[in-house]
């Protein structure tokens, strides 16, 4: 083939933006719902993005001289009128073999910066470019004829590497820009979706909900599955308001241990759980259980109807920040893909308790996964992550620290 001349690479990817484009414009409005943007934006960049062209050095097992015919161009000056261009003489043919990764097409495509020579011919397959070069038996009969050839070779191959660097470079430009492009267009579906469906937030904990089969798209690259519907009928919410109200309830049973210390110091974990469970029942009439098992494990404090989650949360006795990233994954652990609002409560029996504070905070905010920290009260902090345990979904966590040091 007769590189870099069969396609307009700016027209390619020209192209690609416009299925990127129609990818994004074809998702229905569940799947836009139902996701992290970032997981979905994600998922566009490896479906899409261009991987550019590397040419390693040869495979010498593949290299092959053989015997054979070749054509001798002859220079007009040597031959008549009606005399042919090329005469078939007696040669050796020379193949060189380079593996490759990449875009096997950014061989055919002109770049925006294109050499204006003519460059070698080459055979591209699926691993390998190949290089065909021929001498005739005359040309070999001498002392520098390996020299020449394998000059001619490093030549041609210099020239098809630089080839593809022009290429290389428009495909980086498009590359680094393709994420943050899906991010905008992606955002801009997505106000389009909320003004549609008009609703507050992406994710709702559907307890008496329909089922659905849920299923995913097709695993390209390193492409996330993603949920493909959202609905909006038949919620029971932990909307905000009633998600507050449970904060606000754990909230006020906390500020109590503070008050008053002394009169919790002998309590437990498991005690002062306890304490939490049987304020949250006040309000939820018993739907407020401890120790209940919930997908991977049992948590501490779980409210439910018909066997679907509503709110689960965690509760610890502070042991240092290291193990704040095992709770979390331990309270994500029990999330189903129904669950988003959630709560991870520590008891902090530590003179320094400002420090405690400040080192949740940066365990917080160093933690794999996690989209936002926003401090609150100094003691609570508003948390986004991206659930491990059910890809693609956001889930709302709430850390509330509270201070149960009191002198012995």
């Amino acid at each position: 083939m007769k590189p870099f001349r069969e396609y307009d690479l700016s027209k390619v990817i020209a192209n690609q933006w416009a299925a990127v484009n129609k990818k994004i414009d074809t998702m229905s409005n569940e799947e836009i719902m139902a996701n992290d943007l970032d997981v979905l934006a994600e998922n566009i960049y490896q479906e899409y993005f261009i991987e550019p062209v590397t040419i390693f050095e040869e495979d010498f097992s593949k290299r092959s001289i053989k015997q054979g015919k070749i054509q001798k161009y002859i220079d007009p000056f040597f031959r008549d009128y009606s005399d042919r261009e090329y005469v078939e003489v007696d040669g050796v043919i020379a193949e060189f073999y380079f593996p490759y990764t990449g875009e096997s097409d950014l061989f055919k495509c002109r770049a925006s910066t294109f050499s204006m020579g003519v460059y070698p011919e080459i055979t591209v397959n699926k691993t390998t470019v190949s290089f065909r070069i021929e001498r005739s038996l005359s040309e070999m009969n001498n002392a520098k004829a390996k020299d020449s050839l394998l000059g001619s070779l490093e030549q041609a191959l210099k020239e098809i590497r630089d080839g593809l660097s022009y290429a290389n470079n428009d495909v980086a430009a498009f590359n680094n820009s393709l994420k943050q492009q899906a991010m905008k267009w992606l955002e801009e579906k997505k106000k389009k979706v909320e003004a549609y469906f008009s609703i507050a937030t992406m994710f709702e904990v559907p307890i008496e909900k329909k089922e659905y089969a849920q299923t995913h798209i097709p695993l390209k690259r390193h492409i996330v599955p993603v949920a493909k519907h959202y609905e909006t009928s038949n919620y029971y919410g932990i909307l905000d308001g009633d998600y507050k109200d449970i904060l606000d309830s754990i909230k006020h049973t906390g500020s109590t241990y503070e008050r008053t210390p002394s009169s919790y110091k002998t309590l437990h974990e498991e005690d002062l759980r306890n304490t939490l469970l049987a304020a949250l029942n006040a309000t939820y009439k018993g739907d407020a259980t401890g120790e209940t098992f919930r997908n991977r494990g049992k948590t501490d404090i779980c409210i439910e109807r018909d066997n679907r989650a509503a709110f689960v949360a965690e509760c610890k006795m502070w042991t240092g920040q290291k193990e704040i990233g095992n709770a979390i994954d331990q309270l994500d652990g029990y999330l189903t893909w129904r669950d988003c609002k959630t709560a991870l409560i520590y008891f902090v029996r530590r003179k320094d308790f400002l420090k405690t504070l400040e080192s949740a905070e940066a365990a917080l905010r160093a933690y794999d996964g996690m989209r936002n920290v926003v401090s609150l009260d100094k003691n609570e902090f508003e948390c986004l992550f991206l659930s491990k345990a059910n890809p693609g979904q956001q889930i709302k966590m709430r850390v509330m620290l509270f201070n149960l040091y009191c002198e012995d």
